[in-house]
């Protein structure tokens, strides 16, 4: 039975659980909703069971969530003026819908951060993806992209699968690496780097292979931090900060030249071309409505979108985006809707280097590597939607990042190391013999 299984929730007797579902496991259904997440190709069926894994989850937690509502609310700001937009959208009712998926998306990702430590949300992404990408190799499912045929599993597309494949990756080196582990889930993870890393290279996403270079430099600073005083943890934040930073903000123009390589040296087409004019078809359209938007997905679902849809030969526009999360953000909820997006990752991430640098193991390794690869991709991906791994996955993080306390680091979310929650004893009074008057 997992560790997670045997916890006494706090202040819970017997008498408390009043429908009798309040022991059961949330592990498993954290590792259903991860799954299903990953195999979006199965369609409503995925869908449904992902809905029905967090509605259990909730239900077992359903005395903690006033307090998981409250630890969201710097997150679901973002989808709340989403759903908001629907009072100015050109298609008010696709804004609201997909407004309170997002609602919903968001909040999947705190709950899964506020039901298990990180040591066991790592673990529970790492067997949900193995399942999907395994499941999806299984299947043989193949997708064209510019060299050829090229497997895409379960996942939408070739880069969703590399994507899937690098948190893969990163989950399978973090389990691998850390004591805590049991055995069994360690042997599990020297097997899948072997096929995480096929998938990861096979899809040739360019995107996918630079964020797999700078999360493995930066898993090999911070495995070298580990074995530092404070001032070596120092040290190699400063260095992995240095490293980031300038792929971060260069990113666009490294793909550029990668792509341009591609094209010219390998013959290759790039589609560089493509994606350039739908960045200035979103700076047109910024410039309309800079403040606030022009609703939440209305331009790829409304009237403005049937244009650029049909220019880039696409016909659903639930599946497309600007390949750039901040334009995306811009474009349907303005400037507003970007600072509430960025808004807490100021916070989280100072609060990450405190955490690591007064201790680093492998489950927080995994989530500050995590949190950083995914806004690698926000210039040239979109890591914002409804029901999107990257979100979760994205929410999860940045909400167990702040669960983690920074004074006691063998405790987290209050539970002890042992894995379960006691009461403390109060302490005994010795009892004194009573004076007899002389």
């Amino acid at each position: 039975m997992a560790r997670s299984d045997r916890i006494v929730r706090q202040g819970w007797s017997g008498a408390d659980e009043v429908f009798g579902f309040e022991r059961l496991p949330v592990f498993p259904f954290a590792v259903l909703m991860i799954f299903c997440l990953c195999v979006p190709a199965i369609g409503v069926v995925a869908l449904l069971l992902q809905i029905a894994a967090f509605g259990a989850i909730l239900a077992i937690y359903w005395r903690r969530l006033p307090a998981m509502l409250l630890a969201a609310l710097p997150f679901v700001l973002l989808p709340v003026f989403a759903t908001l937009s629907a009072l100015w959208s050109d298609v008010p009712m696709i804004s609201l819908r997909y407004g309170v998926q997002l609602f919903l998306t968001v909040l999947m990702g705190v709950a899964l951060a506020r039901v298990l430590d990180l040591r066991q949300l790592v673990l529970a992404i790492f067997i949900g993806v193995s399942l999907a990408c395994l499941l999806g190799l299984a299947s043989g499912r193949t997708g064209l992209s510019e060299d050829g045929a090229v497997l895409i599993g379960l996942a939408g597309s070739k880069n969703q699968f590399s994507y899937f494949a690098l948190f893969w990756l990163g989950s399978a080196l973090c389990v691998l690496a850390s004591a805590k582990y049991r055995l069994p889930a360690r042997v599990m993870a020297a097997l899948a780097l072997v096929p995480a890393a096929f998938v990861l290279v096979q899809g040739s996403s360019m995107t996918a292979i630079i964020s797999a270079a700078v999360m493995a430099a930066m898993l090999a600073l911070l495995a070298l931090a580990h074995w530092l005083g404070r001032g070596g943890r120092m040290f190699a934040l400063a260095a992995a900060g240095l490293l980031t930073v300038p792929v971060l903000v260069a990113l666009p123009q490294i793909e550029a030249e990668a792509n341009r390589f591609r094209s010219d040296v390998l013959g290759k087409d790039s589609r560089l071309t493509g994606r350039t004019l739908l960045w200035e078809a979103a700076d047109s359209l910024i410039r309309q409505q800079p403040g606030i938007g022009h609703g939440y997905k209305a331009i790829w679902l409304g009237p403005q979108g049937k244009g650029l849809l049909a220019r880039n030969g696409q016909s659903d526009g639930r599946a497309f985006h600007f390949h750039d999360t901040f334009r995306e953000l811009q474009a349907d909820l303005g400037m507003v809707g970007l600072l509430l997006f960025l808004g807490p990752f100021g916070f989280v991430l100072l609060r990450s280097i405190l955490l690591l640098i007064a201790r680093v193991d492998a489950p927080r390794a995994f989530a500050f590597v995590t949190l950083l690869t995914i806004l690698l991709r926000v210039r040239t991906e979109l890591v914002i939607g409804p029901f999107l791994t990257e979100t979760v996955v994205l929410y999860a993080v940045l909400a167990a990042l702040i669960a983690l306390p920074l004074g006691s680091p063998d405790r987290a979310h209050g539970r002890e190391r042992t894995g379960v929650l006691r009461p403390r004893p109060s302490p005994r009074t010795r009892s004194r013999p009573e004076r007899k008057p002389a």
